[in-house]
């Protein structure tokens, strides 16, 4: 009996032993780091979601010719009106130098900005695209946004671009950082983004602080550059945006128009935007045209 139960322990320590011999030898399991999965959603918004736009008002659809103050007139090319005489004055009083009637050397018409690249006959809107003062697009010449042009030395010299029936707080066609930004610059590699929105008028240069519609409409706080056009021959609006050393991006901006914002944007590098942001159409050319 008991040479049988030694026998039966015996054989049973011989079959673990292969199994014991194999765990002391293996070596000790390594962790394996999870292989990332790319999201199909973009990282950021390009608007802030969490927040509620205010509203902000337009000015009348139909561009009719309003009363226009001298500095108005001024800016456009006209004449200023004719000082209101009071007849029943007897002072004789000395004229003031007269102030020159033409500032500017080029002709500031009224016309609608036209976008190539987009499906089907496409102007940029006056109203405002999605809430955020940013102007979108439409394919209505009637709810086209009216533009005047105020170049005042060549058409290669940056000028800023006046909408006459845009945002009414906001009358520039400028250009406004995206609040997604990680500074103000636009480049290769970089994802950031400039709103083309309402804006005030700021002088030449890096973007700066300055009443926008987008800081308007939401409370956040951007930078702004509204002398940023240029005009070829071909009546071609190209946008130069300055970065905060002074030069322009380089090799350029390119206009999109950003499907999940419904408005126009300009960017440094159309490749890292769209995989941060979604997708996005670049537009081949803006061009000046078609009268008021």
């Amino acid at each position: 009996m008991l040479f049988s139960s030694l026998t039966r322990l015996s054989l049973l320590s011989l079959l673990a032993l292969p199994a014991v011999l194999a765990a002391a030898g293996a070596p000790s399991p390594v962790p394996v780091a999870p292989t990332p999965v790319r999201r199909g959603l973009p990282e950021l918004d390009f608007n802030p979601a969490h927040l509620t736009p205010r509203s902000l008002a337009l000015n009348p659809a139909d561009p009719t010719p309003r009363v226009l103050t001298n500095a108005q007139r001024l800016a456009r090319g006209l004449p200023p009106r004719s000082p209101a005489l009071n007849r029943h004055s007897r002072r004789a009083r000395a004229l003031a130098p007269r102030q020159s009637s033409a500032p500017c050397s080029l002709p500031q018409e009224t016309g609608r900005i036209r976008a190539v690249g987009l499906p089907g006959d496409i102007y940029v809107a006056r109203t405002d695209a999605n809430g955020f003062g940013e102007y979108g697009m439409t394919d209505d010449p009637s709810q086209a946004l009216s533009v005047v042009l105020h170049r005042c030395t060549s058409n290669s010299d940056p000028f800023q671009i006046e909408a006459v029936n845009g945002i009414a707080a906001y009358p520039y066609f400028g250009g406004v950082v995206g609040f997604a930004n990680s500074d103000d610059n636009l480049g290769p590699g970089s994802s950031n983004y400039v709103y083309i929105a309402g804006t005030s008028s700021v002088p030449a240069g890096p973007a700066q602080p300055a009443p926008n519609a987008f800081t308007a409409s939401t409370g956040l706080a951007e930078d702004v550059e509204s002398t940023l056009w240029t005009l070829t021959d071909a009546n071609v609006l190209v946008p130069t945006w300055i970065n905060t050393d002074g030069t322009a991006a380089a090799p350029g901006t390119t206009l999109v128009y950003v499907q999940t914002g419904g408005a126009f944007a300009l960017v440094g590098d159309v490749a890292a935007f769209v995989a941060q942001f979604g997708p996005a159409t670049p537009v081949v050319s803006v061009s000046w045209c078609c009268g008021a």
